[in-house]
């Protein structure tokens, strides 16, 4: 039963970060990243002040505190200022490309760090998910306008870097902490890293509402960084920092599987493969079949 909460937990976030891109695509044609960053982070704060009583620590020693300030600058503070300016210049689907790269960053961090195995298996099955995020990425219609593309995927590839430290002190610091909690500590000192960004690089006091950009906001706040990554901390406290890595490759694919239902888009064949190549890579990395086999 444990290890269905853990994948179904982790298979939710990995949906709503697929969403992000197209919600955030959304307001930040309104609202700059920083504005968009700023109040996804506040918002997500105040509904864990709501559940503070059920998931503080009882201690925190200050090696842990340096730990947790560490994995917090490195997600959502430069992830999020990194990625979010990755897509003001490059559109959603190249982006995504680029967050195939995470799984072997993690992999690699993680032998070297937390001393995962990585065999043979996990490898292949990295690269067919990976191919599968390029086909299905490569053959998509890209609607969205890419001032420059070149500058937005360096970006987004730095992002990854960030986010490779994250995950790799989320999981060790998931044996001490609860998963909410370490959500909490992400948003509550990325609400404190963005604002004096606000205050110095927008015009704060002069914004304007407008309906479908403030709903992605508060869509980004309360679905993706409140929820997303509590459920995805919850998730790395049971399964490996590798394996868990691998689930970003279904981004891309929720990614392009929404923008068909919502948007309309129409799926050619190639993207199809494309979203069955990442479930094949993903699927063999994370379950094994020989309980099936004859003895």
């Amino acid at each position: 039963m444990h290890i269905i909460w853990s994948y179904g937990s982790l298979l939710l976030s990995v949906f709503l970060w697929g969403s992000s891109f197209i919600v955030f695509k959304v307001a930040v044609n309104f609202y700059s990243p920083l504005v968009i960053i700023f109040f996804r982070m506040l918002i997500a704060s105040l509904i864990f002040c709501l559940i503070w009583p059920k998931i503080r620590p009882s201690k925190i020693t200050l090696d842990d505190l340096k730990l947790i300030c560490l994995m917090c600058l490195f997600e959502p503070c430069l992830y999020f200022l990194l990625e979010g300016y990755a897509l003001k210049y490059t559109s959603a689907s190249q982006a995504s490309i680029i967050v195939s790269t995470l799984p072997l960053m993690v992999a690699t961090a993680s032998f070297f760090i937390l001393k995962e195995k990585v065999n043979l298996k996990v490898i292949i099955a990295f690269l067919v998910s990976i191919l599968g995020v390029i086909v299905l990425t490569f053959n998509s219609d890209v609607n969205v306008s890419s001032q420059n593309p070149l500058l937005g995927n360096f970006l987004e590839l730095l992002a990854m870097v960030m986010a490779t430290g994250y995950i790799i002190l989320a999981r060790y610091l998931g044996s001490k902490f609860h998963p909410f909690f370490l959500a909490f500590a992400q948003a509550a000192l990325g609400t404190i890293f963005f604002f004096p960004l606000v205050l110095l690089f927008d015009n704060f006091f002069l914004l304007k509402f407008s309906f479908w950009p403030f709903l992605s906001v508060l869509y980004l706040g309360v679905m993706v960084t409140f929820l997303a990554y509590s459920l995805y901390n919850f998730s790395l406290t049971r399964i490996q920092a590798a394996k868990a890595a691998a689930f970003t490759n279904f981004i891309p694919a929720v990614s392009i599987i929404l923008s068909f239902f919502l948007l309309g888009e129409r799926l050619n064949y190639n993207q199809v493969l494309g979203v069955v190549l990442i479930v094949v890579g993903i699927i063999s990395q994370n379950f094994s079949f020989s309980r099936f086999k004859k003895h």
